[in-house]
């Protein structure tokens, strides 16, 4: 008989030691043979012949007939269905359609998950912001507390700040209103710094750190308490820590997403040094500024402080682009600023605060000027007197 026509098989039946044996299937004539040294079980191919497959991967085919109920054979090789002698019996017919769509189901599965392999750094690029948010809320506050206090000591190496116990008094009756309303999650301090820019900064778990230029040009303490709002927003939307989180990359976010964080902690802890020259992305902008006109308004501090800094911000900006040259250079640099710069352009900023307090009913807003007067007239005296720089180079010449 042809080797072809032979088939390694098996068959379960309960007659059988253990319930099954090992022999051959073979094709002869109109009939399915199952043979195991001297037994021959003949199943007809032409009665009520079934075949199904089973196994992993679906690598078996099963085989039953109505003529030796209670028996079950099976085989791996699949070149039996594939047979002349059996390939038109329509159980025959019915399995191979039935082996195809497992092969397609096989390779579209493989496609898909290659796919997302594929897509899921780009999916994961696209949501970073929320990504980032998600797990930033995971982090302990201890961390941020400790990565806030670590990027300040660093930036104090370099810096003249006025005394904690000068300034802290100073600060309080203009700065606690505010604290008062951002919850409770972070501790903040307050500190200033001899720098003539108008400008501030928040660290994460809420060191804050003003510039005295903000302090001596500000003409109002609604202004001074505006860019402190926003400052404070950055602390509770927790701006600096998700740009930490963002900029780790995706396989760092993807392990913590997965249940270890161990990657994203390091990144997190020597991060540092990137925080106290950080630019938010304009979305973080904008959100802190509605963040931060939501502060003011809970603390009875007039919006339109706010709006006044940002005022002088745009005729600084002014101010520094008429210095650049004509016309057509200043286009370029304004051009320049307006889409390549990580803040929304100032005009737009005003335009979005104006609108939002232009719909406010009236308030009565707090008068802080008596306490903000006292604290100018301290920053100008800290600003006016030697540093201790100055100080140690008059009394050694030599250096």
């Amino acid at each position: 008989m042809p080797q072809a026509e032979t088939f390694a098989a098996h068959a379960f039946h309960e007659s059988l030691p253990g319930g099954r044996c090992s022999g051959a299937m073979v094709l002869d004539g109109g009939h399915l043979h199952f043979t195991r040294g001297e037994q021959v079980l003949a199943l007809p191919i032409d009665g009520l012949l079934r075949l199904t497959l089973g196994g992993a991967n679906n690598r078996l085919i099963f085989i039953e007939h109505a003529a030796l109920p209670g028996w079950q054979f099976y085989t791996a090789d699949h070149a039996l269905i594939a047979h002349a002698r059996l390939a038109a019996h329509p159980a025959a017919q019915a399995l191979v359609k039935a082996r195809r769509r497992h092969r397609w189901l096989g390779w579209g599965s493989l496609f898909a998950g290659l796919a997302l392999i594929v897509a899921l750094p780009v999916i994961l690029f696209f949501s970073l912001d929320g990504l980032s948010d998600a797990l930033a809320r995971r982090l302990p506050v201890a961390w941020e507390a400790s990565l806030g206090e670590t990027a300040l000591k660093q930036f104090r190496v370099q810096q003249d700040f006025m005394s904690e116990a000068h300034a802290a008094p100073l600060l309080k009756p203009l700065v606690d209103p505010l604290v008062a309303h951002a919850g409770k999650r972070y501790r903040y301090r307050f500190h200033v710094v001899n720098d003539p820019s108008l400008n501030a900064f928040a660290l994460p778990g809420g060191e804050v750190v003003i510039h005295s230029g903000l302090i001596l040009k500000a003409g109002t303490p609604a202004q001074l308490q505006g860019v402190l709002a926003h400052e404070i927003a950055h602390v509770t939307e927790q701006h600096g820590v998700r740009s930490v989180i963002k900029s780790v990359g995706l396989y760092a976010i993807a392990q913590a997403l997965l249940g270890d964080a161990s990657g994203l902690l390091a990144a997190v802890a020597g991060a540092a040094p990137m925080l106290i020259n950080q630019k938010y992305s304009r979305d973080f902008e904008r959100e802190a500024d509605r963040a931060g006109i939501d502060l003011l308004l809970a603390a009875r501090i007039d919006p339109r402080g706010l709006v006044a800094f940002f005022h002088a911000i745009r005729d600084e900006e002014h101010r520094q682009l008429k210095q650049l040259g004509d016309d057509e250079v200043q286009d370029a640099a304004r051009s320049a600023l307006a889409y390549l710069g990580t803040h929304p352009e100032t005009d737009e900023r005003i335009a979005n605060l104006d609108q939002r307090i232009q719909t406010l009913p009236a308030f009565t807003w707090r008068d802080d000027r008596a306490a903000f007067a006292v604290l100018q007239e301290a920053v100008k005296a800290f600003v006016s007197k030697p540093t201790t720089k100055d100080t140690n180079a008059s009394a050694d010449p030599g250096q």
